[in-house]
């Protein structure tokens, strides 16, 4: 299968984090799910979309945001044709483990790959999965047609779970055991032999249960499994007469044909309304292995980056160097300016015009330089260019009435050019020497929304010069190198004016604000910005980092294990920690926010994220203010 590689990316989802480890695992599966589609659509197996799956596809067009897993239906005619078939018809890799604990049994699990696995062709199989993917197939079977035979076969189905559940090789000869062995034997009207697997007996008992109906004697159809707990779990034979193609990701998946009644029965009547059910469980399916894996990065690998937490990186470091920000080259031109006025005195007073010409010259060269500036960094400075351009006259003036002989006129020549400096300096002043400088550098244009409101509230600002840098970032490959640069710059609202992100200087200038909102560093798995724009190299040019995420999730309750467990790939990253100010959408996100980074830095850290963290759900004037 082909996917793009904005598909990889962290995404957020109906409010909820999708971060890029499971947009591989979503990937692998369906790769999986198209090598099993192939073997069905050779065999004219039919298989349905099941449970999550199949709601996802109809209510998201693909998986559900915080379900990590795909589940198909296969009647039970075309569930045991593929369990015949599946180990030798599925490509190299496959395999269908028959010796899993107890009633796990009752369906089948596909794996593609085992445990770990690092190695080029079950990456490249898998875009980059590093661990096992699997399907879960389950079977619908048939009811019985009257509700006297359901309760005896319910009944059954009960007793024989309970046993097979509860028995073990080791607790087989307890008086427990032997008691749920007896209760199966005489409902069942049978004898289990003691002297081979209890557990396996039962199992086969059950399945021989699951199908003691068939099509031609039923009128409904269910998964016997969520059946025996809900009685209600009964679908008409019509939902799986046929099947529908619906968009799913990528591709399509087949879904029953009459999946409303389908979904209404599995999910309720409200199934559209999209909700976090369901705790963390074994959320997600790979958390033991990302564990593992993650500690292999923190020695070397790239496969999985992460950031190691060091209370250094909560400083600051010392600035050195000069500002070349408009003002500072302004005071630097009017010094310039005035000892050249008084070298001209000197040179004239002596008739030396070779040498007045070479300071005018360099006096105009100078008047012009500062003006090219104004004119490409100062929507405000007008008045100021104004000036140079009158000085810049003068000038040429004196320069064509040389040689100047007259002291007066000598004196009158360095007065107007002495007044015009003046007039310069006192209208640079107003204009733009107090103006604080504040970068925007957004990666993304489709994320530009969440800098829009500071942006403008600092444009807003006549004391503010604002400058939108957006800045290219690049795909990984499946080892984490760095591929395909993007550039987002031609993509912003032509009301943003963009500054290239290669003409700004961010060491001389010193902005009193940078503001992001990619704080991965080279801590993401699927992208990275060039290693110039990382937090931690950004925070020395600027007093005052801050970093507005380029997303609105959920609020986060307590309970919500699988949005908790995602938070670190999103909150224990290096632009959080970097950042002098960080600002999120509520006061219950900042609190999440505080608990987990004082959680994962260290408690001795919560009022270092009690001063940063702030609450801008709409960013105002005063709010910018703040901030710088």
């Amino acid at each position: 299968m082909q996917f793009p590689d904005s598909f990889f990316e962290d995404e957020v989802r109906n409010g909820f984090y999708v971060p890029a480890l499971m947009k591989r695992s979503w990937a692998a599966q369906m790769e999986v799910l198209s090598d099993i589609a192939e073997v069905c659509s050779r065999h004219q197996i039919r298989w349905f979309a099941a449970c999550g799956t199949l709601l996802g596809a109809v209510r998201h067009g693909g998986f559900i945001p915080w379900d990590d897993d795909l589940d198909i239906w296969m009647l039970r005619e075309d569930y045991n044709r593929f369990n015949a078939i599946a180990e030798k018809e599925l490509p190299k890799g496959y395999r269908i483990p028959r010796d899993r604990e107890g009633c796990l049994r009752l369906f089948t699990i596909v794996w593609y790959g085992n445990g770990i696995c690092l190695d080029e062709e079950h990456l490249k199989k898998l875009h980059g999965f590093p661990f096992a993917a699997g399907i879960d197939i389950f079977p619908l079977d048939y009811l019985p047609p009257d509700f006297e035979n359901r309760e005896i076969q319910k009944n059954m189905i009960l007793a024989a779970w309970t046993a097979a559940s509860s028995i073990t090789p080791e607790n087989q000869d307890t008086e427990a055991s032997k008691a749920l062995i007896s209760q199966v034997e005489k409902l069942f009207q049978i004898h289990l032999d003691r002297q081979v697997s209890i557990t396996d007996q039962l199992l086969n008992l059950l399945e021989t249960v699951f199908m003691s109906c068939n099509a031609d004697n039923t009128s409904e159809i269910t998964d016997m499994i969520n059946w025996v707990n809900n009685n209600q779990y009964r679908f008409p034979p019509e939902c799986y007469q046929d099947s529908l193609l619906l968009p799913f990701e990528t591709t399509e998946i087949p879904v029953p044909v009459l999946y409303d009644d389908v979904l209404k029965i599995h999910f309720g009547e409200g199934y559209m309304t999209p909700a976090h059910w369901g705790g963390a469980h074994n959320y997600p399916h790979y958390q033991e292995f990302e564990k593992f894996l993650t500690d292999l990065t923190r020695n070397g690998s790239r496969l999985l980056p992460s950031y190691q937490f060091s209370k250094n990186d909560l400083g600051k470091t010392a600035f050195e160097g000069t500002l070349t920000r408009p003002w500072n080259q302004m005071k630097k031109f009017l010094l310039l300016a005035h000892r050249i006025h008084d070298s001209l005195v000197n040179v004239l007073t002596l008739g030396d015009s070779d040498s007045a010409r070479k300071l005018l010259e360099a006096s105009q060269n100078g008047a012009i330089r500062i003006g090219s500036m104004l004119e490409q960094s100062e929507k405000e400075g007008s008045a100021v260019i104004a000036l140079l351009e009158e000085y810049c006259e003068l000038v040429y003036q004196i320069h064509e009435k040389l040689p100047i002989v007259n002291t007066d006129d000598v004196n009158n020549s360095f007065r107007s050019l002495e007044k015009l400096r003046f007039q310069m300096e006192t209208t640079a002043q107003k204009q733009i020497q107090a103006k604080k400088e504040i970068v925007f550098l957004p990666y993304k244009a489709s994320a530009w929304n969440s800098l829009e409101p500071a942006w403008r509230a600092a444009i807003a600002d006549p004391d503010c010069r604002v400058y939108v840098i957006p800045i290219p970032y690049f795909y990984k490959d499946i080892y984490g190198n760095l591929q395909n640069m993007q550039y987002d710059g031609d993509h912003y609202p032509d009301y943003v004016p963009i500054t290239a992100y290669d003409s700004y200087d961010f060491e001389n200038r010193r902005p009193d604000a940078i503001f992001i909102h990619n704080p991965y560093d080279d801590c993401n798995l699927t992208t990275s910005v060039p290693p110039f724009f990382y937090s931690g190299n950004l925070k020395q040019y600027t007093d005052c980092l801050v970093y507005i995420p380029y997303f609105l999730l959920d609020e986060i309750d307590p309970g919500d294990a699988k949005s908790s467990y995602n938070m670190r790939y999103y909150v224990s990253v290096p632009g959080l920690v970097h950042a002098d100010k960080i600002l999120v959408q509520s006061g219950q996100m900042r609190q999440t926010y505080i608990e987990y980074l004082t959680t994962f830095a260290g408690c001795d850290t919560e009022a270092v994220w009690n001063e940063k963290i702030k609450v801008t759900p709409f960013l105002q004037k005063e709010a910018c203010e703040d901030l710088i």
